[in-house]
């Protein structure tokens, strides 16, 4: 068994009924002076062709971003909170802060989550991104929401990222504070889950924002 199929396998293991959520001390008052939240995508989806060779699919991207993106901002909105959507696009200050999220949400899936977890990591979670008050206050938003999940399409755009011949998919949202500490992390997602597909995408949002600390549900 490779190492992608014994995370993958791990992975399934753990959203058959583990608490998947991970938060900071204190993140229950986070939403304290926040009006609104800015939802930043880095959402990726790449196409596998023939011959195994595996290019970033511009389209599907787009697609899955929008979807994930709206889902979200319908559903906080549906608790009360004040969404934004943000573009990193022609940000340098937002693609980094994308970036830097993109390797600390690596760190926290990689030293909290099995099959390897790191006892002190999961006993202390302490994340950042470094200081980003300056980016918001420019956004125009209080916080962010950054979505983060990858697929993989065939050349003819179906679902490709298989464990046991079924397509399987993770999404996994990290909520920042103007200082850049991750208050809450969670992942969730499944077999045959479509990130463009706003149906699939709304099943696995729903369970995520339940979990959100301190969001009447």
């Amino acid at each position: 068994m490779n190492r992608r199929t014994s995370l993958l396998v791990a992975v399934a293991l753990t959203l058959g009924g583990c608490q998947l959520y991970r938060v900071r001390p204190g993140a229950e008052t986070w939403r304290e002076r926040v009006k609104t939240i800015g939802i930043l995508s880095a959402i990726r989806v790449e196409e596998v062709s023939p011959g195994g060779v595996v290019e970033v699919s511009a389209d599907g991207t787009a697609k899955a971003a929008r979807t994930v993106v709206k889902v979200l901002g319908d559903g906080l909105k549906a608790r009360k909170l004040k969404a934004k959507p943000l573009s990193w696009e022609r940000d340098p200050e937002l693609d980094e802060v994308r970036l830097l999220y993109a390797e600390v949400a690596s760190a926290i899936w990689s030293y909290t989550y099995p099959p390897y977890p790191f006892p002190p990591k999961r006993e202390r979670f302490d994340y950042t991104v470094g200081p980003v008050g300056g980016i918001l206050d420019r956004a125009g938003v209080d916080v962010l929401l950054v979505a983060a999940g990858a697929g993989k399409t065939d050349a003819n755009g179906q679902p490709l990222w298989t464990l046991g011949g079924q397509s399987f998919t993770i999404l996994t949202l990290g909520l920042i504070d103007r200082s850049g500490n991750v208050v809450w992390f969670d992942a969730w997602g499944g077999r045959a889950v479509d990130l463009r597909s706003e149906a699939d995408v709304q099943q696995t949002v729903d369970k995520l924002l339940s979990e959100l600390p301190g969001a009447g549900q």
